[in-house]
């Protein structure tokens, strides 16, 4: 039985862990979870050198003024899941993560004003839903059944206005003002026992999260025109909290002897509660995106885009990721688009044999492929974006052992389009 309490122990610590190191991966430690805009989605994000639809106004908002039609709308919605496996976290058994969604990802209007163009998108940024329902059986030297009930659900909104102007004819500026806007809630619920063993030995836990975050994201963009067939494109972002709010509450219950509860608020036949409030404001990084866009003939068009993010998360050196697509239109009515991506970790290097202050670091590769067809005043767009990554994550606190992890994940978007 001493064994069998020991790793109980260590069981704690998982579930003490595990839901705060997951809430973070679908925001902090990836930027490149949900790409935005339909044209945009098809040529991997690699857009901020083209930008001539209301998409650009996520990517860079200068792009707008040279929409070949005065008005145009478009709206996007898009169905994600992904799934990510850590390998042999409980007695050599897989912890396997999974999230699906059907989100309004995208919509954006343009109209021209004054001597420039005006503006209006909201965009999904990054979503994630989970509901789990896990049971572990057979754990070795433990005997145990570990259920797992977990809900989590995760969404960043970017809402606001946008101008650009055309200043001479090969270059434009243009600003986006988003409202940031971050709602997120857990319910993690746990229960294991030693019913073959002791049916008197049980533990139960529920803990709940809360999260609320409120702020602006400017984007000042700009494009330049040095050749007919040639656009070179420039954005900046930064994202400013002006609140946040971290809610946390946490029950539980057991009959444990005292040497397996050690570390744990919940003692022999008792019912424990205790309540966490934080508000301290996360520190996001400017962002660079640039890149060039070569029209080659009036039919294909290749463009490449590179973000450079300013470290965080105690990393030395900043991040980047690039992407790069290529646009065929086979008529005037039917176009391609094949793209790839990058999305990597903005956490350093997982350390083996130490305890990591940031448990998890995978590299995230993507490639997209989209169809349009066109009418004279409408456009609809149909088109899927697949990920795979892998990397190692440390999921036990204050564990020196690690978990190699594996990620998978689809996106499938479906969009229209008018002129007027």
């Amino acid at each position: 039985m001493r064994d069998s309490s020991l790793f109980l122990k260590q069981l704690l610590f998982v579930c003490t862990s595990i839901i705060f190191f997951h809430s973070a991966q679908a925001d902090e430690f990836h930027y490149n979870n949900i790409l935005v805009g339909d044209r945009a989605s098809g040529l991997a994000g690699a857009y901020v050198a083209v930008s001539d639809d209301p998409s650009g106004l996520f990517y860079n908002p200068a792009g707008v003024v040279y929409a070949q039609t005065a008005n145009i709308s478009a709206n996007m919605n898009a169905y994600t899941y992904s799934r990510t496996k850590y390998k042999s976290v409980l007695g050599g058994q897989d912890w396997i993560r999974t999230s699906s969604a059907l989100v309004p990802n995208f919509f954006g209007i343009t109209q021209p004003l004054g001597p420039g163009t005006l503006g209006f998108s909201y965009a999904v940024t990054d979503t994630i839903l989970e509901d789990q329902d896990q049971t572990f059986n057979d754990i070795p030297r433990a005997g145990t059944k570990y259920t797992i009930n977990f809900n989590n659900q995760d969404a960043t909104n970017n809402v606001g206005p946008s101008y650009a102007v055309a200043i001479g004819n090969k270059f434009s500026i243009g600003l986006t003002l988003y409202g940031h806007f971050r709602n997120q809630q857990q319910i993690f619920n746990q229960s294991f026992d030693f019913a073959e063993e002791s049916p008197d030995v049980y533990h139960w836990e529920n803990t709940y999260v809360s999260l609320s975050e409120k702020g602006i994201k400017p984007i000042l963009g700009m494009i330049f025109t040095p050749f007919d067939k040639i656009s070179i494109g420039l954005s900046i972002q930064k994202t400013f909290l002006f609140s946040s709010k971290l809610e946390a509450q946490s029950s539980c219950a057991g009959t444990f002897l005292t040497e397996s509860t050690a570390g744990s608020t919940c003692q022999p036949s008792e019912f424990n509660r205790s309540e966490f409030s934080n508000e301290e404001e996360r520190e996001f990084p400017y962002i660079i995106n640039t890149g060039f866009a070569w029209f080659a003939t009036n039919k294909l068009m290749l463009t490449w885009s590179l973000w450079i993010y300013e470290p965080i998360h105690e990393t030395k050196n900043p991040l980047f990721n690039t992407a790069g697509a290529i646009e065929y239109y086979f008529s005037t009515s039917f176009a391609i688009r094949i793209g790839g991506y990058t999305n990597l970790a903005n956490t350093p290097d997982i350390k083996e044999n130490a305890v990591n202050l940031y448990n998890e670091h995978v590299d995230i590769y993507g490639a997209t492929l989209s169809f349009s067809h066109f009418t004279r005043t409408s456009a609809i767009t149909f088109g899927a974006a697949g990920t795979y990554g892998s990397g190692k994550a440390q999921v036990i606190s204050g564990n020196s052992l690690t978990q190699d992890v594996e990620y998978q994940g689809l996106t499938v978007f479906l969009s229209a389009s008018n002129s007027f």
